[in-house]
């Protein structure tokens, strides 16, 4: 029987020894292992305990987890804690020999070796041609060298395709393999080129999508013969639009394009118009490639249907901003030509900006640029003009893009920012542009608008604002009735024209923003260079005669008759001179163009307006240049230079240099046209 339990005394357990419970003194030091009340904590590697209350986080020992986040490290000095040892001990010069001799078996050539050969035997079992790849690459950087003689590379290549026979498909999906057929494409016998397009032929779909083979593609077209070229292109057939949308196939599809003649061409563009284009082949008549002459005879409902079907094809191309290529700006020249004015506009809306200034390179870009400019809106043009930022010198010398340049002069009204983007840009690289062909054009443009002289009638006709379309066009007598969406349309204004005054608006472009200056400095700086090159010529000459309403007399005479001087005084040049190469140099009188341009400023030169204090350019040359020096020119291209004064709209000049001419013509020296000697018989009778 357990004994009562008594106040003081431990209780007894059986089989178990009392344990004594003693109060620590006050004055005890502290045991190692004890908190700050005297309880016992938890030793490293013990069983778990109860934590104290108020003794912070838990610590973990080490081996069981990363310590607790003290900012201490593991190797850290703790109560109760040992360091851990790091593998190498500080003084410890046995360990920096030992690590050193490992690194020195790691680089030794029988390792190397041996790390070597378990690549290639890797390489091998994940690439089944392994081996031949590797002999294809060798063979093709031979063939790749430029001083190789063409007997070495034809046998190159002769051996790489042996090679490579029955194996092409898979050769041309490797990045590398690719680049060798393209240089055996290049470079083959017309027997072995025929072989390579049998071989491939089938592939050419799936190939023209990879990411290395379509180069292949393309390379292929380049060099395929008509017959060849038609094989491939029937392979395309029913699956243009789907690889303009491809990244990939989209290029393959461009040089297809670009190889094929009109026929070809026409039916590539077809499967744009309907699905019937799509599954059937040679629906395209010669002459009515165009959906508007496809359409001229059909129903309103076949329009519609044409319109939607478009509209469903490019516009997953132009949301992706695939827009570089030609054969899509002419499917967008095709679909406007038939559009409404509010389908139109959505295409404004859509091009406008950065999308348009990727177009322009192309003479079917350029038309749906100037498309773009004329229906636009003030907030459509506004947008357009911001995208050229940056790119107006390169727009200005393509052949097409400086189109979309003139089309904006003609019909942006707000001329703050065309010049602060469009002429201060032109202003910065103004010496080039004017001794370029197409550049120069830009600046003519605004000194003579519309002048056939500079100005073709195809650049012209691009520039004419758009006839709006006539929905009686589309639907025969009989045929249902007349959309009234288009006859609203039509009542919408007229397209293509500012609300600005033409002359005011070129004024400002011209003169207000401070090209006219700039433009007379330069033709006076640069007169004898202008005048011997054959697109220079023009520009001096409309700036010699002040422009055509005579905005430069107006703005700037100073500067006119600055370049009228500057021209005068290169006739007191020698004869023979020499340019900065040492080489010599022709006499402006003496030049073709330059005599040429003098002789139409003689010809066509007249008195300055009405308010400006100046004197014509015959008046200046003639005083200057020629005047008791006409015996000297009154021969080769310059006597023509001569002979214009006999003819010059200055009646002042005229007068005053007929007695010297007289003269010359007299001794025979000089020959005049028939209308100078009947003027002087009739004043002599």
């Amino acid at each position: 029987m357990a004994p009562p339990f008594r106040p003081g005394t431990p209780a007894r357990t059986p089989n178990k020894r009392p344990v004594s419970v003693t109060k620590p003194s006050p004055k005890r030091r502290k045991i190692s292992g004890e908190d700050d009340r005297g309880a016992r904590t938890k030793s490293p590697g013990s069983g778990a305990t109860r934590k104290p209350p108020g003794s912070g986080a838990r610590t973990k020992s080490p081996g069981r987890g990363a310590l607790s986040g003290l900012g201490k490290s593991y190797n850290s000095k703790s109560p109760g804690k040992s360091p851990t040892p790091s593998l190498k001990m500080k003084g410890d010069a046995g360990g920096d020999a030992d690590m050193k001799g490992v690194a020195a078996n790691n680089k030794s050539p029988a390792d190397r070796k041996a790390r070597k050969e378990l690549a290639e035997v890797r390489k091998k079992k994940r690439k089944p041609n392994y081996d031949l790849e590797k002999d294809v690459v060798s063979l093709w950087e031979k063939t790749r060298q430029r001083n190789i003689k063409k007997d070495d590379r034809s046998k190159l290549v002769t051996e790489i395709l042996k090679k490579m026979e029955g194996k092409l498909p898979d050769m041309a999906v490797n990045h590398i393999m690719a680049r060798a057929l393209q240089t055996c494409v290049k470079y083959c016998t017309p027997a072995q080129r025929e072989s390579i397009y049998n071989e491939l032929r089938p592939h050419c779909l799936t190939l023209a999508k990879d990411t290395y083979a379509y180069h292949l593609v393309i390379k292929m077209m380049e060099h395929a013969n008509k017959n060849q070229l038609q094989q491939m292109l029937s392979l395309l057939h029913g699956n243009v639009v789907a690889l303009l949308r491809h990244p990939n196939g989209s290029p393959v599809l461009e040089q297809a394009y670009l190889s094929a003649n009109a026929v070809q061409k026409q039916e590539l563009l077809a499967e744009f118009y309907s699905p019937e284009f799509r599954l059937f082949k040679g629906m395209i008549t010669a002459g009515k490639g165009r959906v508007v002459d496809l359409l001229a005879t059909e129903p309103a409902a076949k329009r519609r249907a044409v319109l939607e079907h478009m509209t469903l094809a490019l516009q997953p191309i132009l949301e992706k901003g695939i827009v570089d290529h030609s054969i899509i700006h002419r499917a967008i020249v095709e679909y406007l030509s038939i559009s409404k004015k509010s389908m139109i506009q959505e295409v404004v809306q859509q091009l406008s900006g950065a999308l348009l200034v990727r177009m322009l390179h192309t003479r079917d870009g350029a038309k749906v640029g100037v498309t773009c400019v004329m229906h636009g809106s003030n907030k459509d043009r506004k947008k357009i003009v911001k995208g050229m930022k940056g790119h107006v010198s390169k727009i200005a010398r393509d052949e097409h893009g400086s189109m979309v340049l003139l089309s904006i002069f003609d019909v942006m009204d707000d001329t703050q920012l065309a010049t602060k983007v469009i002429i201060k840009e032109i202003m910065k690289d103004l010496q080039e542009l004017v001794l370029h062909k197409n550049g120069r054009r830009v600046i003519l443009y605004l000194l003579a608008p519309r002048v056939t002289r500079y100005f073709p009638p195809d650049i012209l006709a691009v520039l004419e604002p758009p006839a709006p379309v006539d929905s009686t066009n589309w639907k025969p007598e009989g045929k249902g009735p007349i959309d009234k969406d288009e006859e609203e349309e039509d009542e919408e204004g007229v397209v293509g024209v500012g609300k600005k005054d033409p002359l005011l608006r070129r004024f400002q472009l011209l003169v207000t923003s401070g090209l006219a200056k700039e433009l007379a400095d330069v033709c006076r700086v640069h007169a004898r260079e202008l005048l011997h090159s054959q697109w220079g010529t023009d520009v001096i000459f409309e700036v010699a005669m002040g422009g055509a309403n005579s905005e430069l007399w107006k703005a700037a005479p100073s500067e006119v008759t600055a370049v009228h001087k500057a021209i005068s005084s290169l006739v007191a040049l020698p004869q023979i001179s020499m340019d900065v190469d040492d080489k010599p140099e022709e006499h402006v009188m003496e030049g073709y163009f330059s005599s040429r341009t003098i002789r139409r400023l003689i010809l066509e030169s007249k008195l300055p307006p009405s308010g400006v204090d100046a004197e014509s350019f015959s008046a200046i040359f003639w005083s200057t240049a020629i005047k008791g020096n006409c015996k000297r020119w009154a021969k080769g291209h310059s006597a023509k230079v001569v002979s214009a004064f006999g003819a010059c709209a200055d009646e002042h000049t005229k007068l005053a240099a007929k007695a010297e001419l007289q003269v010359l013509i007299d001794e025979g020296t000089l020959q005049m046209g028939p209308a100078f000697s009947h003027q002087s018989s009739e004043k002599a009778q």
